[in-house]
């Protein structure tokens, strides 16, 4: 019966505790200044690491609004490279297992070196694990990547989206994009684009202020290493600066620690989100599928052989800019709230030319706000945040009368 009694004080505690963490989850708004321009004309808007962290990099949430508290279109500055070129390069092949995977696969027939391609695909809400290999006859194949992550594949204003897939340098005639389907249904890959000069494009973002931690398993013969920011951060690739031995080659992975619920119970577990070398030979540096994490480990499989020496681990982030028409010496503010949908605004289908070099706009002073502050004083009592608290307070009192009579009732029955 002390059983029975510790699962149910368990139960009643995490129902309490999942009440706490919403509310305290409540308030995510932001807000802050953009600073004043000195022409009337669109504007570029670089999103720094921390704006995107507090958007929770999604944005969906993000608003401009002018001194008069009017609504500022924008739109996602999708930046090419005036000196990029692009060419389609031909499907030869579609084959799908059902429940299994999707395969895909590319002609490259002129043996170009290759190192990233970019797929467009429609629309979908699903994530996908994925592998790329190399063949040069279609029949014999040779990895290149292997168990990737692919996700985010959603863009609220077009009916498909584009993905930057990178891979180890190659000339192989043929590329085979592997998707597994066990947990969800095949992505619909419409085409598959080669962009040349790839190089010339703006520079990744390096983030700062992380932590890190090192530990070997001499049983495992394994080095883990535990990335963590104070907050959630996107991240899109990473390298090592490794100083000893002289020569190496790796198998490495990175993992992030997840829950699920399983059989009414959460299950703490850990997933691998994307797999590489590190070899003595190369750069190492490497692309990752967009993750957004507060913390993360990298784990390094040894084997018989001496530790690797890591001088240095660099994060690095694409950067994501907005596109603005502000006025010279307005004041406009910027803010995050993490209640709202994608807005409708007309300003991506008017024709913008996105490889003119716009003039740059920053943002200052982002600061937490209270959501009380921020309520609408239009708003009846049923739609404002205090409503909204009142009713959780109301649930925790409920919650804690039943706990009281369950607990009364089980010492009767002891």
């Amino acid at each position: 019966m002390s059983n029975l009694k510790t699962q149910t004080m368990k139960k009643i505690f995490s129902l309490l505790s999942a009440f706490f963490a919403l509310s305290f989850s409540l308030a995510q708004n932001y807000q802050g200044k953009i600073n004043q321009v000195s022409e009337s004309a669109l504007h570029q808007i670089v999103l720094s690491p921390e704006l995107r962290s507090a958007s929770h990099n999604n944005l969906d949430h993000l608003r401009i609004f002018d001194a008069k508290n009017n609504e500022v279109p924008y739109v996602l500055f999708e930046e090419r490279s005036t000196d990029s070129q692009y060419e389609n390069l031909t499907i030869v092949s579609r084959n799908a297992v059902p429940n299994k995977v999707t395969s895909v696969v590319v002609s490259n027939e002129k043996a170009l070196n290759l190192e990233h391609l970019i797929l467009k695909i429609a629309n979908t809400d699903v994530d996908k694990t994925y592998s790329i290999s190399g063949s040069n006859d279609n029949q014999e194949w040779f990895g290149l990547v292997i168990n990737q992550t692919i996700n985010d594949l959603n863009d609220s204003g077009k009916t498909s989206v584009e993905r930057n897939f990178s891979f180890p340098l190659n000339n192989y005639k043929f590329l085979r994009f592997d998707f597994i389907d066990k947990n969800s249904l095949p992505i619909n890959v419409l085409e598959v684009v080669l962009e040349k000069n790839y190089d010339v494009k703006r520079s990744k973002i390096e983030l700062q202020n992380f932590e890190q931690k090192i530990t070997t398993d001499k049983k495992d013969k394994q080095t883990k290493i535990t990335i963590s920011f104070t907050n959630p951060q996107v991240i899109d690739a990473i390298g090592f600066d490794i100083s000893a031995p002289n020569f190496y080659l790796r198998e490495a992975r990175i993992v992030i620690n997840k829950t699920r619920i399983q059989k009414r119970a959460e299950v703490n577990y850990a997933e691998t989100v994307s797999n590489f070398q590190l070899n003595s030979k190369v750069k190492n540096s490497f692309e990752v599928s967009e993750l957004f994490v507060k913390e993360f480990s990298i784990e390094i499989d040894n084997q018989d052989n001496p530790e690797l020496e890591i001088k240095k681990i660099s994060l690095f982030q694409n950067p994501v800019s907005i596109l603005a028409d502000l006025k010279a010496n307005e004041n406009y503010t910027l803010k995050i709230n993490s209640k709202l949908s994608a807005p409708a605004y007309d300003l991506a289908q008017s024709g913008i030319d996105f490889n003119q070099n716009y003039p740059v706009a920053t943002i200052s002073n982002l600061d937490k706000i209270d959501d009380l502050k921020e309520a609408d004083s239009s708003k009846t009592f049923w739609q404002t945040p205090l409503f909204m608290w009142l009713c959780i307070g109301f649930a925790v009192l409920i919650i804690g009368y039943f706990a009281m009579t369950m607990i009364k009732d089980l010492n009767k029955e002891n």
